[in-house]
């Protein structure tokens, strides 16, 4: 997946737009998770013998190192012209739907395997990790009234507290964890300590 939405960036005031990131539409976020459902619809059928080279939380630093210094107004424009490929929302949704029966579909089956995708292997267990904790960072960028799945956020919880190595304040909730760990919202007092670490996942 062109996770082109994770550039680096800190958040100072309330999101515009109704959405968390930065220079994206709405639609720009629908697309993208499209993009990345099909993306890893590829990654569930290329089934590996090899040993696993990154776990949940190991990728993403793999990910930043081979992707983080990408310029964000070329991944910006680069998104904006595969939304423009959509003459109007509904059928960028009616994709996601499609997709989405899809991947569930090949969930249900999915072996206890090790699975090549971006050039890492993973674990079944870890590239669903991965996963769910991409889409519920997005599913926070939409701002929806639809709550996000509890143990999505724990997870992103947890692979930011694995890359920060040390444990968030009880005080954040999971969502908030999940808002500051990916430079959505700003740090909070008290976490000054990890502030030159964040965004953990970006």
């Amino acid at each position: 997946m062109s996770k082109g939405s994770k550039d680096p960036r800190r958040a100072t005031a309330e999101p515009a737009a109704g959405i968390r990131c930065h220079g994206w539409t709405r639609l720009d976020v629908v697309v993208h998770v499209v993009a990345g459902w099909q993306e890893m619809l590829g990654g569930m059928v290329s089934v590996v013998e090899a040993e696993p080279t990154v776990d949940a939380a190991s990728y993403w630093a793999a990910f930043a190192a081979a992707f983080g210094s990408a310029d964000p107004v070329a991944n910006l424009m680069s998104q904006r012209r595969r939304t423009a490929l959509h003459d109007r929302p509904s059928s960028a949704v009616e994709q996601l739907t499609d997709v989405a029966a899809a991947l569930l579909r090949g969930i249900a089956g999915l072996p206890g395997a090790h699975f090549l995708w971006q050039g890492h292997v993973f674990t079944g267990g870890d590239y669903l990790a991965v996963w769910a904790v991409e889409n519920v960072v997005h599913h926070r960028d939409l701002l929806s009234d639809e709550p996000a799945p509890p143990n999505a956020l724990g997870l992103a919880r947890a692979t930011i507290e694995a890359l920060l190595g040390e444990i968030l304040p009880s005080s954040l909730s999971d969502s908030e964890a999940t808002l500051v760990g990916t430079g959505r919202s700003a740090v909070p007092p008290g976490l000054e300590s990890v502030s030159d670490r964040l965004l953990a996942l970006g």
